[in-house]
């Protein structure tokens, strides 16, 4: 069962529906689907008194029961327009299809209470009115509940000095960029410096002069006869090689000097020594 307490009667299962309706000498009224009490049955269920008893468990396996009980007085009730046009004395019982509700008419002899905190509910029986006077107690805070762990202050001091880090990161991140980005439209596109301006200008003018092959031919020829021309090695001038000179020429003399040469040649042999540069 659903305890609601925006519902007046109490929905019960047909069957139960059919044995109060037996019991107490009630008629179901089809169009408004009340249950009527006439006049011989109201006078006779007055006299009698009669008490519902409902036994509550928290569950279909709990041991632990509470009984409310509900007098008749707490069910006489009466109907009036725009139901019926003059008072009608009724039974607040409806045909449940679905699932059982305990409305207002229990309620009136019951107390629920309800502990929030404790996630917990209580019903129990409400106490004769009498000449008692109201007593509301307030329901105490759990003695033990349970707090959410706080930071120490050296982690809140550490998590305040990451967070300050983070943010001078991203400033500086930011700075850089803007910087970048006015340099850049500063210099402009044609500001920009071609790497091959810093070569040596003998590599730019290697790089210019046409090859070989788009010469004409006599041009190439040229080419070719004046590398020929070039002497590869240069020697030093202490490093010349000088030819040494063989035995004296001899040179062919007139008929009539030959006995006197050859004469001089056999009695006296010169030499002649070895001038540099002869």
């Amino acid at each position: 069962m659903a305890i609601d307490s925006s519902v007046s009667q109490l929905w019960l299962p047909g069957v139960v529906c059919d044995q109060l309706e037996v019991f107490l000498g009630l008629t179901y009224d089809t169009s408004t689907e009340l249950y009527i009490v006439n006049d011989t049955a109201h006078e006779k269920l007055v006299r009698l008194a009669p008490e519902m008893a409902f036994t509550l468990a928290a569950d279909g396996t709990s041991n632990f029961t509470t009984s409310i009980i509900l007098p008749y007085t707490a069910l006489d009730l009466q109907a009036g327009p725009p139901t019926y046009n003059f008072s009608t004395n009724y039974f607040p019982i409806r045909r449940a299809s679905k699932g059982s509700v305990l409305g207002r008419a229990f309620l009136q002899e019951a107390y629920l209470v309800v502990d929030w905190e404790r996630s917990n509910f209580t019903l129990s029986q409400a106490s004769k009115r009498g000449n008692r006077t109201r007593k509301i107690v307030p329901i105490s805070a759990p003695s033990k509940a349970k707090s959410k762990p706080s930071l120490s202050v050296g982690a809140i001091v550490g998590v305040a000095i990451g967070a300050v880090v983070l943010v001078v990161i991203i400033a500086a991140l930011i700075w850089w960029r803007v910087r970048a980005r006015r340099l850049r439209k500063a210099l402009g596109p044609t500001d920009i410096p071609d790497p091959a301006s810093s070569w040596p200008e003998d590599k730019k003018l290697a790089d210019n002069e046409p090859g070989p092959e788009e010469l004409p031919d006599t041009n190439r020829d040229s080419i070719h006869s004046e590398a020929m021309s070039v002497p590869l090695y240069e020697l030093h001038e202490e490093q010349t090689s000088y030819q040494l000179m063989g035995n004296p020429v001899r040179y062919e003399l007139p008929a009539d000097r030959v006995e006197s040469e050859l004469e001089a040649q056999q009695n006296e042999v010169r030499y002649q020594p070895y001038r540099s540069g002869s």
